[in-house]
């Protein structure tokens, strides 16, 4: 999986490759088992997960519009 992590001011800036998308998402699924878990880093996990969804279902258009 290609991609970047970077800063841009106060953001972080997290760049992957359109093909890598799904494989991220699905690697950033809750975990089956039954153990305790963080309802923080739950809601990160189901806000990324989202975050591309919603990305990777828009349209591209030509960044000269």
């Amino acid at each position: 999986m290609e991609g970047s992590i970077t800063r841009d001011g106060e953001y972080v800036v997290i760049r992957v490759h359109v093909d890598d998308a799904h494989g991220l998402r699905v690697a950033l699924q809750p975990c089956p088992c039954k153990a305790a878990k963080s309802n923080s880093t739950a809601d990160i996990r189901e806000r990324l997960d989202r975050g591309l969804a919603r990305t990777v279902s828009q349209k591209s258009y030509p960044t000269n519009r």
